[in-house]
């Protein structure tokens, strides 16, 4: 579905200081939505933060887009107890997938939104909703909360990015000139398949080029199939991160292609000197935010709202797919495996993602049981149509 209503971030001056908000209009006229940009508005005057800014503009976009295509909603009034409950439990909990914890700031904007409605005159009702979902989302919903409160203090349902995300998000990742594209590429590659920091991807510390080489070597040597390398992290800690075989062969392909490009570092500037330390992290908000305004809308609406998706997302993301093939038992992977891919000093902060990773595993194993017996009534109500 195409979006009704786009957002967009501006700046302003306020008796002679900067304010940022965000505005949002409609698609085609780029006429302001009035009611929502004013409300928007008066965040930035109560001195909100930008990011606060736009995660409301997100939830309230999303709500208006929505709405826009019922034709018995007119007005701001014509939205009942009964419309709201179904867009939080039908559109954002199923369609969406979005987690307890944001459905939850969903509530708590829209609360605030309502109000100002009433008050600058936009509606006669204000904020009247109960926001009433099922007894079973409400359930899960609770159990939700229960699991982040003892198990998920990193909040990871907010920070983990399933692997077709990263592939859809890896199609938004650009440059100049093809070597920067395929350098930016590794250096998300980095984050999200090895677990590096966004220091330590640009850091000349780490990824000499006579490091990367000796180590494929070694590699090879060996017959193995994927490639350790020691790396110094946070704190001057060394550790061994694996780059696995899909990985290592763009890094194989990328040297072969960029070595003149490299002068002794596998990732560094155009002209060869080290990249700012958060330059992997501009290059994920650059990508991102082209994500969101050219992904279909569903994709672009689901990385809008998980203000939590941040190249330092893509390590707990790592942790996380790691996580769920120790918990799994597919492959004998240690406890401590974990541990020493993200050079954790004390395992209880292992332990933090290996619960994530469990809560994550039984999730996915309740869908398939469900879509094995959706498969199966399917099966036999096609046995019984063609049999009649």
């Amino acid at each position: 579905m195409k979006e009704r209503f786009v957002s967009k971030n501006i700046e302003f001056v306020h008796v002679g200081r900067k304010l940022k908000t965000t505005v949002i209009a409609d698609a085609e006229t780029a006429v302001l939505h009035a009611p929502a940009s004013c409300y928007l508005l008066s965040l930035s005057l109560a001195r909100k933060s930008e990011n606060t800014i736009q995660k409301y503009a997100s939830q309230i976009k999303s709500l208006l887009n929505e709405m826009a295509f019922d034709p018995n909603i007119t007005s701001f009034d014509d939205i009942t107890d009964v419309i709201m409950s179904n867009y939080l439990e039908l559109v954002l909990m199923g369609e969406r997938e979005n987690t307890a914890s944001t459905i939850d700031q969903v509530e708590t904007t829209l609360a605030g939104f309502f109000e100002f409605l009433k008050v600058q005159g936009f509606a006669e009702k204000g904020h009247r909703f109960t926001f009433a979902l099922s007894q079973e989302a409400e359930l899960i919903r609770a159990k939700t909360r229960g699991r982040q409160n003892s198990h998920d203090p990193y909040k990871l349902s907010e920070r983990y990015i399933p692997e077709s995300q990263f592939d859809l998000f890896l199609k938004y990742v650009d440059g100049k000139t093809s070597y920067i594209k395929d350098r930016n590429e590794i250096m998300m590659r980095l984050a999200y398949e090895t677990g590096c920091r966004c220091h330590e991807v640009t850091s000349f510390n780490n990824f000499s080029l006579v490091e990367v080489e000796a180590a494929i070597k070694k590699s090879n040597s060996n017959n193995l199939n994927e490639t350790y390398l020691n790396i110094t992290g946070k704190g001057k800690k060394l550790r061994k991160i694996c780059i696995e075989p899909a990985l290592r062969r763009k890094i194989e392909e990328f040297i072969r292609r960029y070595k003149t490009c490299f002068n002794g570092q596998l990732i560094c500037s155009t002209d060869s000197k080290q990249l700012n330390s958060q330059y992997a992290s501009t290059i994920f908000e650059r990508a991102k935010n082209k994500l969101i305004k050219s992904a279909p809308l569903k994709d672009a609406d689901r990385w809008q709202s998980n203000t939590g998706w941040t190249y330092h997302a893509f390590r707990h993301s790592f942790a996380t797919n790691l996580g769920l093939r120790i918990e799994s038992g597919k492959e004998k992977l240690g406890r401590s495996f974990l541990m020493d891919r993200l050079g954790h000093r004390h395992p209880q902060t292992t332990v933090i993602y290996l619960h994530f990773a469990a809560g994550l595993l039984g999730k996915l194993r309740e869908t398939d049981k469900y879509e094995e017996e959706m498969r199966k009534k399917m099966f036999i109500y096609d046995r019984e149509e063609f049999s009649a």
